[in-house]
C-alpha cells in the first residue's frame, strides 16, 4: 500500500514538474502594441489610441488605451501594454485643438485627425503597428 501511494505521489510530482517546465509563462502581464505615428503639421499635439472589441465602432469603450508622446518633427511614438491574446479593432486620433479629456473616454471632434478605418489587430505576441501620414484624415 505504501509503495503504491509513493508511486502515485511520484507520478503526480513528475506531471506537475513537466507542466511547469513545458508551459510558456508570460511574465510581463500580456503583450505590447507599439509603433510610430507620422503626421506633419501637428508638432506638440498628442494622439490617443485605443483597442476595442473586434469590429466595434470608434466610440465604443476602450479595452486598452494609450496616449502618444507629443509629436515632434512630424512623428510620435506610442505603447499599449498588458494586452491579452485576442482579436481587437484599433482606433487613433490626434487631438489638434487640445480639448480631449486625456483618458479612455477621449473622442475626436471637428478639426482632429483620425485614422480612416479601424485596424484589425490580432494579438498573439508583441506587435509593432505604425500609422503613416497617408493613414490620417481630418474631421
Amino acid at each position: 500500500m505504501k509503495k503504491s501511494i509513493s508511486i502515485v505521489i511520484g507520478l503526480l510530482s513528475f506531471i506537475c514538474l513537466f507542466v511547469l517546465v513545458t508551459c510558456e509563462v508570460n511574465t510581463n502581464g500580456g503583450f505590447s502594441l507599439s509603433g510610430t505615428l507620422t503626421k506633419s503639421g501637428v508638432d506638440g499635439e498628442l494622439a490617443y489610441l485605443k483597442l476595442v472589441a473586434s469590429g466595434a465602432a470608434p466610440d465604443t469603450q476602450a479595452i486598452y488605451f494609450a496616449v502618444s508622446t507629443p509629436f515632434s518633427a512630424g512623428t510620435a511614438t506610442y505603447s499599449v501594454t498588458g494586452i491579452d491574446e485576442g482579436q481587437y479593432t484599433g482606433y487613433a486620433f490626434i487631438d489638434v485643438n487640445g480639448n480631449a479629456t486625456g483618458d479612455e473616454s477621449s473622442l475626436p471632434d471637428s478639426g482632429d485627425f483620425i485614422t480612416d478605418e479601424g485596424a484589425d489587430v490580432n494579438m498573439t505576441g508583441d506587435l509593432t503597428l505604425d500609422i503613416n501620414e497617408s493613414d490620417w484624415s481630418q474631421l
